[in-house]
């Protein structure tokens, strides 16, 4: 027994460690199936580097052929990462350490998708049209935007203005992040879903903490679909993408069950209602998210029932995170009992 007990000890004192890799190849599916970049242990680090949404790199190399060939297509991944401790019935912590922007320009649709303004305020808007393949291959309803990594902000190139300044501060993002799907299921890069995905939500940025269900061993997890800057809904169905500068650390809670991703950061807790975008009733999104903030509250944090809801009900904020998709449902951190 005390032999068992020194061996258990010693385990327990491996120090973490710290990769650093760049994979060039990537996938366009979360999947139990692809063979890992790396392998990993909860508790690692990992350094890397994501592509844009169109497969360019830190360089402006292109990774991918434009117009998209079978079977391209949705946002180039990187992964998977298999993290040795994880198993189905657990939770994967995924702390993002550095999320920062690593070239000077991206690029976005420049107008609101149908779905998100009346049409005629949306048709017929095309003062800066520019020529078919000027941003990327293929593809005219894209504009280009220069990001200034001193300054810290980004600017679209407009071809037409008024003569306003229009200069918005970044906030790097991850619009993909996740974990392979659950059964045999594989989920192209485009939807989310439970296991995350595209989930394009805004507060995926450094310093967050995001919590997913495990469903495979391993977990298999990938990351990609950086975005500069994007706001509440994605109204133009994309952010403004390009690629990032990527530190991340995993951690494994065993038997920690989950329904959907969650997310904690300095002011909030954050439960995600991850569904597909422009394809999903936000009404249902909306229960789930508050469903499983219940749940979070009783749980983990020792609230009754009543206490729950009556907190759930006065404090509660809510963010619309892809249109006709994903909500999240945020209590402020100020409000809850310490663990």
């Amino acid at each position: 027994m005390r032999l068992l007990i020194v061996a258990l000890s010693a385990a327990a004192l491996v120090p973490a460690e710290t990769h650093t890799i760049y994979p060039q190849r990537h996938s366009r599916v979360f999947s139990a199936y692809k063979e890992p970049v790396l392998r990993i242990k909860s508790g690692d680090t990992v350094i890397t580097r994501t592509w844009d949404s169109g497969g360019g790199d830190w360089k402006g190399v292109a990774h991918i052929q434009h117009p998209y060939v079978y079977p391209e297509s949705g946002n180039p991944l990187m992964g998977p990462f298999y993290i040795e401790e994880a198993d189905y019935g657990d939770a994967l912590e995924v702390h993002l350490d550095k999320v920062r922007l690593n070239r000077n320009y991206g690029y976005s649709t420049y107008r609101l998708l149908p779905s998100a303004a009346n049409p005629s305020d949306i048709e017929g808007w095309h003062r800066n049209f520019y020529q078919p393949g000027a941003v990327r291959p293929g593809r005219a309803d894209m504009i280009p935007w220069d990001l200034d990594l001193e300054r810290g902000v980004a600017r679209p190139r407009l071809l037409e203005g008024s003569g306003y300044k229009f200069e918005i501060p970044v906030r790097p993002m991850l619009g993909c992040l996740g974990v392979a799907p659950p059964g045999e299921r594989v989920e192209t890069s485009g939807p989310s879903g439970p296991h995350g995905g595209n989930i394009d939500y805004n507060d995926i940025v450094e310093g967050a903490t995001v919590f997913f269900p495990v469903y495979h061993k391993g977990a298999y997890l990938y990351l990609g679909d950086g975005h500069a800057l994007q706001g509440d809904g994605e109204p133009l169905g994309a952010g403004v993408e390009t690629s990032l500068d990527v530190q991340f650390t995993v951690r494994v809670h065993k038997g920690k069950r989950l329904s959907m991703p969650r997310l904690i950061n300095e002011n909030y807790i954050v439960s995600i209602a991850s569904q597909p975008e422009f394809a999903s009733s936000m009404e249902i999104g909306l229960r789930m998210a508050n469903s499983d903030m219940l749940r979070w509250l009783t749980e983990e944090y020792g609230l009754t029932g009543p206490e729950a809801h009556l907190l759930l009900g006065t404090v509660v904020e809510h963010r619309i995170v892809t249109y006709y998709g994903s909500i999240a449902t945020l209590i402020p951190r100020r409000y809850l009992p310490r663990r």
